[in-house]
């Protein structure tokens, strides 16, 4: 169940989408947030500079609790080099959270969004394509210290 502030937020996202990149009318971002806490197990690449283009990188978890317990899952954080709180372009409505960087090892609070293609339309460093195609790519809305 989604909190007042959850709803209020999921349904600001989805018109503030709709009216950004036209997404069709009956979907919603809160149809599939999930929330697990989650060890960053891999970064494979260093960040590319934020002053080039806006772009999401994916980033491999472990997830350690929450519907998706002991399961390997890949997420998409946009413009990783900023703090969460610092994200204030046209991402905000998508971004959020406490986490000022992400380090190997770190455990994460995280609400995902199953359908990355949704919100995000950008470029996407994702080097994990190579060798994983079928394996959902989450987009992380909220990153908080565990």
């Amino acid at each position: 169940m989604l909190s007042r502030n959850q709803f209020c937020r999921a349904s600001f996202a989805s018109v503030f989408t709709l009216a950004l990149v036209g997404w069709p009318a009956d979907s919603s971002a809160e149809d599939a947030v999930q929330k697990v806490t989650a060890k960053l197990v891999e970064i494979p690449a260093k960040f590319p500079p934020d002053d080039l283009y806006d772009y999401a990188y994916v980033m491999r978890y472990e997830v350690v609790g929450g519907p998706l317990d002991r399961s390997f899952i890949l997420v998409a954080h946009y413009k990783p080099r900023q703090p969460r709180s610092k994200i204030k372009d046209k991402m905000k409505a998508f971004v959020s959270g406490k986490v000022k960087s992400f380090a190997v090892g770190d455990v994460h609070k995280l609400e995902l969004a199953s359908d990355l293609k949704k919100i995000w339309k950008g470029p996407l460093v994702d080097e994990f394509a190579a060798t994983d195609r079928k394996s959902i790519r989450y987009w992380c809305l909220v990153a908080d210290p565990a």
